[in-house]
Parts: C-alpha cells; sequence; structure tokens
C-alpha cells in the first residue's frame, strides 16, 4: 500500500518537494532555486522550461533523500504564488516566459481602468481588487503590447497548473488560484464571458482552463515527467491549491470562522466564511479548497520580511551570539525582545520596508527613537509594529463582517513565542502554532490524499495529519498597551501621507 504524499511548492524563488507520511509528519525537503529575470524595471520573469528543470531536481533530491520508492508514492498535490501568468501557445508550448507575482509592467492598465470606473462593472463578478500583477491586467498588456504572442495564446495558467501541466499532460485550473485572478465569477463559480468582454479579452475567454477541485484527480504522472522527475508513472496528480489556501489547510485552518495569519514575505491574513464578504474595500474574496466555503483574503508585503533586512543590516552581535551558541540569530532577538516587558517602549515601527497596505510611496521607519534605546528597544518596536500591520488587515476583516473566533498562526515569525503572544494580546484571539515547517506543501499533499481516497475530506485530513504544539491566549493586561501604541500607529501613518509622497520625488 503507497504510504506517502507528495507536497510540490513552487513560490517566487525555490521549487520545493515535500515528502509526508499519511499522518502529516515531514519526511524530507528538497528545495532548489529557480531564478528570475529582470529584463526590465518592474518586470519579473522565469524562464518556464527552467522552473519545470528546478522543479523535477527537487522531486528527485527528494526521493534521494527519504529513500522512498516512487511506487509508494499515493498521490501528488502542488501549490505554488497566486497570480503572474504562465501561458502555452495553441500548441502546448511556453508561450514567453513566466510573469511572477510581483510584476508591475501593467500598472499603467490599472490606472486607465480606475479612471474610468472599470471597478464597478467588474467587482461584482470578482469581488476583489485590481492590482497589476493579476492575469487580466497582463493580458490586456499583452494584447496591447506583444500582440503577436497575444494571437497565439491556447492556456492561460498559474505556476501551478504549469507544472501540473508537465506533470501530466492535461491543462487544467483549480477552483482556489483562478478565483483569484479576477477571470472568475467568484459568487456563482464559474468563467464568464461578460467579465471577459468588459476587460476586452473575448478572445482569450476559451485559452482559460478546465476547473477542478483542489483535491480532484486531475491525471497521472505521464512517461516522460517520470524519465525527468523519477516519480512512478500513473502515480496521481491532483488539481492543486492556491498558496494561501494551502498554507490554511496545512496550518489545520479549515473550519468557518477561523483564520489564518501567515507571517512571511507578505502579511496575509485570511479568514474562511459560508458566504462570500463582498466588499470592495478589501484585497480579495476567493472560492476555499473545500467546497462551498469562501476565503477572503487581505495582504501586504508588511511582514516578517522586515525582522530578516533589519538582522541582516544592524544585528552583527546578535548573529555572533548566535554562532557562539549553535542557534539561530532569531532566537536571540526574541530572547532581547522578550527581555523587555509589553508597554516598555514607546518607539512606533511602521513594518513598509517592502511595500504597505496605505499607499504606494508609504516608507519604513522608527519613530520617537532616543539616545538611551537600545538595540532591544528596536527590536520590540519592530515585532509590535509588524503585528500592528497584521490588526490593521484584521480590522477590515472583521469591519467587513468577517467573525474570527480562533486563529492559526503560521510562517517563520510562529516559531517565536514573544512574537506569537503579541498577537494573541493585540487580536484578542486564542493563536493556535501547528506542527511542521512546510505548511503550503502540506497543504498540497492532504490535497492529494483526499484524491487518492485515504482521506474522506480535509476534516478528516487535518484531524489525521495536523496537531497543534502550542496554543497563546490572550492576555488582557497586555492588550490596552498595545492598543494605545497601535492608535499611535495609526496617527503616525495619517500624519506621514504628504512627507511619503515628497520623499518619493527627491532625486
Amino acid at each position: 500500500m503507497a504510504q506517502y504524499l507528495l507536497g510540490i511548492d513552487n513560490g517566487s524563488t525555490v521549487s520545493k518537494a515535500a515528502l509526508f507520511d499519511l499522518h502529516g509528519r515531514e519526511i524530507a525537503v528538497a528545495s532548489c532555486k529557480a531564478d528570475t529575470e529582470y529584463p526590465h524595471p518592474g518586470w519579473t520573469e522565469r524562464d518556464m522550461e527552467m522552473l519545470w528543470q528546478s522543479t523535477a531536481t527537487a522531486i528527485r533530491a527528494v526521493l534521494a533523500k527519504s529513500g522512498v520508492k516512487p511506487e509508494e508514492i499515493a498521490g501528488i498535490g502542488n501549490t505554488g504564488h497566486g497570480n503572474g501568468v504562465y501561458l502555452l501557445d495553441k500548441q502546448g508550448c511556453p508561450l514567453r516566459n513566466g510573469i511572477q507575482s510581483m510584476d508591475s509592467r501593467a500598472a499603467g492598465v490599472v490606472t486607465e481602468w480606475n479612471q474610468r470606473n472599470l471597478h464597478a462593472q467588474v467587482f461584482p463578478f470578482t469581488t476583489q481588487s485590481f492590482w497589476p500583477a493579476q492575469p487580466n491586467a497582463l493580458l490586456v498588456w499583452l494584447k496591447k503590447n506583444e500582440p503577436r504572442n497575444y494571437e497565439r495564446l491556447g492556456a492561460i495558467l498559474m505556476v501551478k497548473d504549469y507544472i501540473k501541466y508537465r506533470l501530466t499532460g492535461e491543462v487544467t485550473g483549480d477552483y482556489t488560484d483562478m478565483s483569484a485572478t479576477s477571470l472568475m465569477d467568484v459568487r456563482n463559480k464559474n468563467y464568464s464571458r461578460e467579465l471577459m468582454a468588459l476587460y476586452d479579452l473575448s478572445e482569450a475567454y476559451d485559452a482559460l482552463p478546465p476547473l477542478k477541485q483542489s483535491s480532484e484527480v486531475c491525471g497521472q504522472v505521464t512517461t516522460i515527467a517520470a524519465k525527468e522527475t523519477g516519480l512512478a508513472v500513473g502515480t496521481p496528480v491532483v488539481g492543486g491549491l492556491f498558496d494561501v489556501d494551502a498554507s490554511a489547510i496545512g496550518a489545520g485552518a479549515i473550519n468557518v470562522n477561523q483564520a489564518c495569519l501567515v507571517m512571511g514575505s507578505w502579511s496575509i491574513n485570511e479568514v474562511i466564511t459560508k458566504e462570500p464578504i463582498v466588499d470592495p474595500s478589501l484585497f480579495m474574496t476567493t472560492l476555499f479548497a473545500d467546497p462551498g466555503l469562501f476565503l477572503t483574503i487581505e495582504g501586504s508585503a508588511t511582514s516578517a520580511t522586515n525582522l530578516e533586512w533589519f538582522v541582516n543590516q544592524c544585528c552583527g552581535d546578535e548573529r555572533a551570539e548566535a554562532k557562539r551558541r549553535g542557534i539561530s540569530v532569531y532566537e536571540v532577538c526574541s530572547e532581547e525582545v522578550a527581555s523587555l516587558p509589553p508597554g516598555s517602549t514607546n518607539i512606533i515601527f511602521h513594518p513598509f520596508l517592502y511595500g504597505s497596505n496605505v499607499q504606494p510611496t508609504a516608507r519604513a521607519g522608527f519613530y520617537g527613537v532616543a539616545g538611551w534605546h537600545t538595540r532591544a528597544h528596536l527590536l520590540r518596536a519592530l515585532y509590535e509594529g509588524v503585528v500592528f500591520g497584521h490588526l490593521n488587515h484584521i480590522e477590515k476583516l472583521r469591519a467587513a463582517g468577517g467573525q474570527i473566533n480562533t486563529a492559526r498562526l503560521a510562517g517563520g515569525g510562529s516559531r517565536s513565542a514573544v512574537w506569537s503572544q503579541m498577537f494573541a494580546d493585540t487580536i484578542q484571539v486564542p493563536m493556535e502554532i501547528s506542527d511542521g515547517n512546510e505548511l503550503g506543501a502540506r497543504g498540497a499533499a492532504l490535497s492529494a490524499g483526499i484524491g487518492a481516497g485515504i482521506y474522506r475530506n480535509y476534516a478528516e485530513a487535518v484531524q489525521e495529519a495536523v496537531s497543534v504544539v502550542r496554543v497563546h491566549e490572550p492576555i488582557p493586561a497586555n492588550t490596552p498597551l498595545y492598543l494605545a501604541r497601535y492608535a499611535e500607529y495609526e496617527r503616525l501613518i495619517k500624519v506621514m501621507q504628504e512627507p511619503w509622497e515628497a520623499l518619493s520625488k527627491l532625486d
């Protein structure tokens, strides 16, 4: 009997393959770098053949590392970064380089749409905001700037769908990923010719991929793919899912009114609902992997990568201490933060090093620094600022009708007990921390387990394969201390809007 599940996760920088046993335990993980090209300012692309080869390399490596026989793998699930676009021509070959989700070439398209108020017309279909890296804007850019490529368009895929195609030879999409592209009628769960016409993309309608459920078998590993990856011919591959869904499932967040907060490159804040939350002020509402449920998402590039930058630039002593003790530098940083109690610093930090949810010109900053402050005070302010960025998104979700009873906290920052406690105290719900590290890959693998008949549904999969290792209950005495600082965080955002704009125009 097959005893393992393979989860494949194609992020923005690496291709990753992870093997799990049927109880969700990581057996082995392997990754391979997938280089980004920057042919013009604001463009982020990847050669699609290189992307496939990096994925095949990761699969071969995880098989070798684990010692698992290919025929012992019951099923394969894929996930990957949302949006961007990976196009095939009418012969099934890559049309051009894949475009990633950080790309901004279509910013002018979005500006033009906003000028003519197109969002009001399409929002009833899409239930999400415009942004330049979505396929709708990228396809319009392609039509205007690469008309020959547009004429040759055969299939519109997300990154994980392209990898599925290389594994199976089948062109398919899934409901979770495609419902986040502004190319679907989300509430009716189908494509819409009327919607495509509003974008002036009517001729691209037939290039939209057939939709599959995340746990539905959509193909099997082909002979060619088996030779390239070391997998067994005929291994079932399921529809796969958007990375935010995969992370939620891998963390065990599958219930209505349950949230998943991911601390990574992005601040991802998502809540599962029975009915769609339809509010134009929110980032997006999408279809959840569990059929019949919806996922409302608020996010921005304002999370734990701020700490990574600070550590690299300012924490030489902490890095030396970590090396001396044989631990992570981030453990040392958390110890320093924990040495100062809540309310011990009046420094405010805006976590806008790599983007914001305020305005395009917003930038990071420490406010209120005095000569007596230490690096520990700056670190505590940074930790708090990241939490406040998440809270800003949570407040928007709550204001739109999202109810959050409990939350799973994921991402690298969740390993820090002091940071996790800040989340509980500030957001005022229990924060549950799940076992495992590769939560996105595990969510994809559990979807494959359902498709392979190992689990009946996501509830059974999570019960069998996900464990909670820590729970941080809110400490009521700490909450007003954090909320007072959050009020100043918000007030400083308003005060800084004009200076940020002026600073962006300095030579």
